[in-house]
């Protein structure tokens, strides 16, 4: 077995809607926080999507992680996780952001406050990125 099938079987992963894998791994009693594995391998990227909460992405193993975030849907930034003693970032609430490994695959963590509810989740249709978004996710 490969490392990201171990960690898939073992940390008990789903595919997700957006692409990659994830797990539930905490959600408090009175969902005021929830936490996620979430894995991209190699090839897969997270779909753009935006939460109306803010939720912050921890990097755990693997390769680094780019983010790509856009607040108006024309024009985007990007930050990488996993590198340069940066492990963690906030991506603010209703901005739009996609992300990809950069190497074979990325295991992070996704912790939102209130806890995750798909009611706040939008996921962009299929073909659809910033306007000014010129890199080739997949």
């Amino acid at each position: 077995m490969t490392d990201t099938e171990v960690l898939i079987k073992n940390l008990k992963m789903v595919a997700h809607p957006e692409g990659g894998h994830f797990s539930e791994s905490f959600r408090d009693e009175s969902n005021n926080v929830s936490l996620i594995y979430y894995m991209l391998q190699k090839n897969e990227w997270s779909h753009w999507h935006r939460l109306t909460k803010n939720e912050i992405l921890h990097f755990y193993k693997g390769d680094p992680l780019a983010i790509y975030i856009s607040k108006d849907g024309i024009d985007f930034t990007s930050v990488t996780i996993g590198e340069n003693e940066n492990f963690h970032f906030v991506v603010k609430a209703n901005n739009w952001f996609a992300m990809q490994s950069k190497g074979q695959y990325s295991l992070i963590g996704c912790t939102v406050a209130p806890g995750f509810d798909y009611k706040d989740f939008e996921l962009a249709p299929t073909d659809w990125k910033p306007t000014n978004f010129n890199i080739n996710l997949g």
